[in-house]
């Protein structure tokens, strides 16, 4: 299965919302609704992300009789049907991501993070969550977050390459 490029469909779709925005404006569409459609296709993003990074398919799967292809005749899911199966909540690929950063520095500090902090990077980042929506997910407080993100930004900043800190670190 191809993984899922998300800076390349994040770019796609950034692009689409230009297009869309600027018919809303040109037709005196509130903001609001204009940044509510822009949520809307971020989310759809971002659940195809989740869908693309977590599911298998079973046309890639090996079925013993040729002519009768049914899942249930799969040795694998006899044998393993309980590593196959988990609760939607469980299924999380916290470092999926990364392989979609274009910076080997980044790489190496994004994979050094503690499996806490790539989750809370994966839901502001990737899912597109606001620090308030992520704290009640972790169960932690507000400034906790806003603690851990200050951390986070300080540490990255160590390993950033000069040419980035140029452009992005004010």
């Amino acid at each position: 299965m191809a993984g899922f490029n998300y800076g390349y469909e994040r770019n796609k779709m950034e692009r689409e919302f230009a297009q869309i925005a600027a018919v809303c404006r040109a037709e005196g569409i509130a903001e609001d609704t204009i940044e509510l459609i822009h949520r809307i296709l971020l989310d759809e993003l971002n659940s195809n992300r989740r869908f693309q990074t977590q599911t298998q398919s079973y046309d890639s799967l090996r079925f013993p009789n040729e002519g009768n292809t049914s899942v249930d005749n799969n040795l694998l899911m006899d044998k393993y049907l309980e590593n196959f199966s988990a609760v939607q909540v469980e299924i999380w690929v916290w470092a999926d991501w990364i392989e979609d950063l274009n910076t080997p520095e980044i790489i190496a500090w994004a994979r050094s993070l503690d499996e806490i902090d790539r989750r809370l990077l994966t839901l502001l980042a990737m899912d597109g969550l606001k620090q308030t929506e992520a704290a009640k997910i972790l169960s932690k407080h507000d400034s906790a977050i806003s603690r851990k993100m200050k951390h986070l930004r300080e540490s990255l900043e160590k390993v950033l390459p000069e040419w980035l800190k140029q452009k992005y670190i004010k």
